[in-house]
């Protein structure tokens, strides 16, 4: 997609489809109270399609100043830094930890609760992004960071 020069910009869980329904069963660790034996079910096929490209941008077009889901939105786009291929592979690091943890890595509705979340995981955020920021509130915290 990125070859054809397309920002998805809304890469999120419900967006990414498996290719098949078929799976196959896997013992688990797990046992129940009668001592049985637990299965999983993997999908036979990693095979995956994307969906809802209605907000997928050319590179090269005049871009919206906010794009993709809250849980999923990279720190350049809630710092008004314009954005590019770059927040697509931050939604995919999102959704890789979501797939592992079972819980969106930044649950919140708010941008400086977002770049909180975003410094206690990452630490500080770049000055050069915070001196860049178009976002009157983000620079009024420049000293202290986005600590909650």
């Amino acid at each position: 997609m990125h070859d054809l020069r397309l920002i998805h910009t809304d890469l999120k869980p419900e967006n990414i489809l498996l290719v098949s329904s078929e799976y196959i069963k896997v013992p688990s660790t797990k046992k129940n109270s009668q001592d049985e034996m637990h299965f999983k079910c993997l999908p036979q096929s990693s095979a995956i399609k994307l969906i809802d490209f209605g907000s997928t941008a050319f590179d090269n077009q005049d871009h919206n100043s906010i794009v993709s889901t809250r849980h999923y939105r990279a720190p350049e786009i809630i710092l008004g830094l314009g954005w590019s291929f770059p927040c697509d592979i931050w939604s995919v690091g999102c959704i890789l930890v979501e797939l592992c943890s079972g819980e969106a890595l930044f649950q919140t509705h708010e941008n400086l609760e977002h770049l909180a979340m975003m410094e206690r995981v990452l630490g500080p955020l770049p000055e050069h992004m915070i001196r860049k920021s178009r976002c009157v509130i983000c620079n009024l915290n420049l000293v202290d960071h986005f600590i909650f």
